[in-house]
């Protein structure tokens, strides 16, 4: 039997939880989430008699978003010990840019847990059909702000980049304080090694509410100080290509619409 089974919920808050989704949360004792939409809990509680929100116990302004993981972690874990099966729920996708089913994973494995996760309707899928974005046209780059800092991560400017988590750039403390222009310099100038000034950039917000749009803006790279007021810990900033990388293997180019060449490399 699945212990626990950590699934996504979606963006858009309940519209966009599948139907598999739902019927794991109407198999289990509890369903234990991360979720602030405005009809989550009467939603869930509609599936499972026993909802229990997290998000309230686990985060502190100021202090350290890991320490909300732990706690999230541990409240599953040992709901998982005393009444299984149990699902843990998350806005969005269960294992993009978040840590506490990752923790969930480990320490199960220890306590001879099963666990499963299921997918979820994330905000770079909201984004891609937000900007009708196609991923395999160019490639796609990625990284979370303050890693890409940290690790001084090259960019390619001629393959389109998502910067996660602008929004919480330059800090590992949570907080619900709107950011000043000096949190995004540093930023600015790691960008500006690789892109011109000038070049758009589109900080996009994928809305969780059914009755309102997605947040877009588009701004010159330059001015992304000037935005700071506007960032929230929900934005990813998408950067389309600067540059188009020519193609080079000639060879390869005449061979792709080649009957003969397909007949020749398969059976």
């Amino acid at each position: 039997m699945v212990d626990i089974t950590i699934v996504g919920l979606g963006v858009l808050n309940v519209d966009q939880i599948t139907r598999e989704t739902e019927r794991v949360i109407r198999g289990s004792n509890e369903v234990l989430y991360v979720d602030t939409g405005v009809a989550t809990r009467t939603y869930l509680e509609g599936l499972c008699p026993r909802a229990t929100s997290l998000f309230e116990t686990s985060y502190e302004e100021a202090a350290h978003r890991v320490n909300a993981y732990h706690h999230m972690a541990a409240r599953v874990l040992d709901a998982a010990m005393d009444h299984p099966p149990v699902t843990f729920a998350m806005h969005g996708h269960p294992t993009v840019g978040v840590f506490a089913p990752f923790l969930i994973r480990d320490m199960a494995g220890l306590l001879d847990l099963e666990v499963r996760v299921l997918p979820g309707i994330s905000a770079m899928d909201c984004l891609f059909a937000e900007l009708m974005i196609d991923p395999c046209v160019a490639g796609m780059q990625m990284y979370e702000a303050t890693d890409l800092l940290l690790r001084r991560r090259p960019l390619l400017p001629d393959v389109p980049a998502l910067i996660w988590q602008i929004g919480c750039v330059e800090t590992s403390l949570h907080t619900m304080h709107v950011s000043k222009p000096i949190r995004f310099e540093r930023l600015r100038s790691h960008l500006l090694r690789f892109y011109p000034p000038e070049h758009e950039v589109v900080a996009a917000y994928a809305t969780p509410h059914p009755l309102m749009p997605s947040t877009v803006y588009r701004f010159a790279l330059r001015d992304i100080c000037e935005q700071a007021h506007l960032l929230h810990p929900g934005f990813t900033l998408f950067i389309p290509s600067a540059v188009e990388r020519p193609i080079e293997d000639r060879e390869l180019l005449h061979l792709v619409d080649s009957v003969e060449h397909l007949r020749r490399i398969t059976r």
